[in-house]
C-alpha cells in the first residue's frame, strides 16, 4: 500500500483493503455453495428414499460366489418384518436377509412443513446394514437374499429375533436390540449341528446406493471412520477402489446432520470401503481369519449400528460409553476445530437454556462483539487518529506533489511522530475473519440450527432467506433462478454495511476537494455492500442475521470510540 495515497481515505482505505480480501474469500465460498445452499430447505432429505419393493442380491459376497441359501418356508413368512422401537426411533428388520434396513427418527422432520414425514436414515435396497456369512467348507452363502424366520417369541418392543438354518448344518439365531437412544446391537449365535468342522467367514457392512451429494465445501459428506486414532474421511467422488483401514473401531456414512456407522472393535475384523458400481458404496468389516466351528459348538458375532443425529452430547455419550476413538469428530469441525468445537459446545449449552435459536444467535453475536471489542476499539481509534491527521497529510501532499520519494519520507516521519500506522485499522479486522468463518461453520453444521424458526417467514435458520426481492417477496407465484434469490435479511445486512461505511466516511475532517482515489473509494463503498448482499443471499439466514446485528453493534462502538478519540 503506497504511502503517498490520499488519506481522506486513509481510514476508509484500511476498511476497504480488509473488505476486498474478505469478499474474495467469501466469493470462493459462494462459488461452491450457491447451488447447494439455494435448496437448503430440502437439506434434510439427505435421508434415504422411501421404501422400495423387492429384494436385492447380496453385494457382500466374495468371489467366487457360492449358491445362496433360501429356506423352505413360505414367501409370506419372509415378508413378516420385525419392528423395533423406542422414544427416539423406529426400525424394522427385514427377514429377507435379516438386515436392518429401516430406521426412522421420530424427533426430526424432513422439511419444516407441519405434515412432513420423519427423517428416514435407512431404507430397503437403498441404504441398509447387514452381515453375510460364507460357509467355505460347503460353498454356501448366507446373505441379503437368504430368508430368515421370525421367532415365535415376539420379545420386546426394543428387540427382534430371527433364525436361519443352512443346508449343511449351521443354525444362526440373530437378535437385534436397540437401547434408549440411537444404537442397535446385533448378536448372531452360530451353532454347528452338522457333525463336521465348518469354516465360516463374516462380512459386516453398510451399503448405500444413490447417496445425495451436496458438494458442500464447508462440510464433509461421504465415508467416514476412525482408523488408528485418526479420522478417515473420503468423499463419494474420491472412492474409486478398495481401501483398507487399520485398527478401525467405527466406520460408516455421514451427511451434514446424520451419521450411520457400524461399531465393531473386534481385532479379527479388517475394515475397508469399496465402490460396487457407479452409484453404490459399501463399508465393511471382514473377518481376517475364518471362524472354525467344531460339531455342536456355538460362537457369537456381535456388532452395533449407530443411526442418528450428529448431536455433540449424543456422540460424546456413546464415545465415552463404548470407548470409541474420536466419535465426536463425526461432526466436521474443519481446520479451525480448536475454535469451532468450543463454539459448538457453547451453542449446545445456550440451546438448552433458551428455546429460541434466534435468541441464541443474538447472544452469540453480543458475546463475540464483547470478546473482540479490544481489537475493534483499536481499529476505530486508529481510523479516528488518521482522520485527525488528514489536514497535515493534505498539506504534505501539496508541498511534495512533484517529489514522491520525499512525500513518502515525510509521511513515514509524520506517522512515527504521531504514533499511528495506516495498517493498524486493517489488521484487527483481518484477525476477526477466521472467527467469522468458524461461526459460519458452526451455524451450518449445528443440528440445533436445523429447522429452527425465528419469527414470521423465517422457519429455518439453517436455510437461506426464503423471501426473494425478485418475486416481490412471494407476491408473485414464481421462484427466481439461483442468482436472483436475494432475500430480505441479506438486503438488510447490505444496508447496515453501507451505513457503517458511510459513518466511517462522514466522521472527521474533510478534504478541500475530492481526488480520483477518493471517488474510487466512494464507489467501492457502494459496490461492496451490493456484492456482500448477493454473496450472503445463499448463506444460512442465521449467519446473515448474526452479521446484521454485528454491523449495528459495530456502528455503535465506532461512534462511541470516535467521539472519545476526538475529545
Amino acid at each position: 500500500m503506497s504511502l503517498n495515497n490520499n488519506n481522506d481515505g486513509a481510514s476508509n482505505r484500511n476498511l476497504i483493503v480488509a473488505l476486498v480480501i474478505f469478499v474474495m474469500m467469501m466469493f470462493c465460498y459462494n462459488h461452491f455453495f450457491d447451488g447447494p445452499q439455494q435448496t437448503a430447505t430440502q437439506k434434510t432429505e439427505d435421508a434415504a428414499p422411501e421404501d422400495s419393493k423387492g429384494d436385492e442380491q447380496s453385494l457382500s459376497a466374495s468371489p467366487p460366489q457360492p449358491a445362496k441359501i433360501v429356506s423352505d418356508d413360505s414367501v409370506a413368512a419372509s415378508r413378516s418384518r420385525q419392528t423395533i422401537e423406542n422414544a427416539n426411533l423406529i426400525g424394522s428388520v427385514n427377514p429377507n436377509g435379516g438386515v436392518l434396513d429401516i430406521v426412522t427418527l421420530k424427533s426430526y422432520k424432513q422439511t419444516t412443513d407441519d405434515n412432513s414425514e420423519c427423517v428416514k436414515l435407512l431404507s430397503p435396497s437403498e441404504f441398509y446394514c447387514g452381515i453375510a456369512y460364507n460357509d467355505k467348507t460347503n460353498n454356501e452363502l448366507i446373505a441379503e437374499s437368504s430368508v430368515w424366520i421370525p421367532s415365535d417369541d415376539e420379545g420386546t418392543d426394543k428387540s427382534a429375533t430371527l433364525s436361519l438354518q443352512t443346508q449343511h448344518g449351521l443354525i444362526i439365531k440373530r437378535t437385534v436390540a436397540i437401547d434408549d437412544g440411537y444404537l442397535a446391537n446385533v448378536t448372531d449365535e452360530i451353532t454347528n449341528v452338522s457333525g463336521n468342522v465348518i469354516s465360516v467367514s463374516a462380512d459386516v457392512h453398510l451399503v448405500r446406493k444413490n447417496p445425495p451429494q451436496g458438494n458442500y465445501a464447508v462440510v464433509h459428506e461421504g465415508l467416514i471412520g476412525s482408523a488408528a486414532g485418526r479420522i478417515e474421511e473420503v468423499k463419494y467422488s474420491n472412492v474409486d477402489s478398495e481401501k483398507k483401514l487399520n485398527e478401525a473401531d467405527w466406520f460408516g456414512f455421514t451427511d451434514i446432520y446424520w451419521l450411520c456407522a457400524i461399531i465393531n472393535k473386534d481385532p479379527n475384523f479388517t475394515v475397508s470401503y469399496t465402490k460396487s458400481d457407479a452409484d453404490s458404496f459399501k463399508v465393511s468389516a471382514v473377518s481376517k481369519e475364518d471362524i472354525k466351528l467344531q460339531p455342536e459348538e456355538t460362537v457369537k458375532v456381535q456388532y452395533s449400528v449407530f443411526t442418528g443425529p450428529k448431536d455433540m452430547e449424543i456422540l460424546n455419550g456413546y464415545g465415552d460409553k463404548l470407548r470409541l476413538q474420536k466419535f465426536d469428530m463425526a461432526i466436521d469441525f474443519g481446520w479451525f476445530f480448536i475454535v469451532t468445537k468450543p463454539l459448538l459446545y457453547l451453542m449446545d449449552i445456550l440451546a438448552k437454556i433458551f428455546s429460541n435459536m434466534g435468541l441464541v444467535v443474538v447472544i452469540l453475536t453480543l458475546m463475540f462483539k464483547i470478546l473482540t471489542y479490544p481489537l475493534t476499539k483499536k481499529s476505530f481509534a486508529s481510523m479516528a487518529k488518521m482522520k485527525k491527521l488528514q489536514p497535515k497529510i493534505t498539506n504534505l501532499q501539496k508541498t511534495y506533489s512533484h517529489d514522491k520519494m520525499r512525500l513518502n519520507q515525510e509521511l513515514v516521519a509524520l506517522y512515527k511522530r504521531e504514533q499511528v500506522s495506516p495498517m493498524s485499522g486493517c489488521l484487527p479486522m483481518l484477525l476477526q475473519a477466521p472467527i467469522f468463518f468458524c461461526l459460519y461453520k458452526v451455524f451450518f453444521i449445528s443440528i440445533h440450527m436445523r429447522h429452527a424458526p425465528l419469527f414470521l417467514w423465517i422457519r429455518d435458520l439453517s436455510a437461506p432467506d426464503p423471501l426473494y426481492i425478485f418475486n416481490l417477496f412471494g407476491v408473485i407465484d414464481w421462484t427466481p433462478p439461483g442468482f436472483l434469490r436475494i432475500g430480505v435479511w441479506p438486503i438488510i445486512m447490505g444496508l447496515t454495511m453501507f451505513w457503517q461505511q458511510k459513518l466511517s466516511s462522514t466522521q472527521g475532517p474533510k478534504s478541500p476537494e475530492k481526488t480520483s482515489e477518493q471517488k474510487m473509494q466512494e464507489n467501492m463503498m457502494i459496490v461492496l455492500p451490493i456484492m456482500f448482499t448477493y454473496i450472503c443471499s445463499s448463506f444460512p439466514v442465521g449467519v446473515v442475521i448474526y452479521w446484521t446485528i454485528s454491523n449495528i453493534i459495530s456502528m455503535i462502538q465506532q461512534r462511541y470510540t470516535t467521539m472519545r478519540a476526538e475529545k
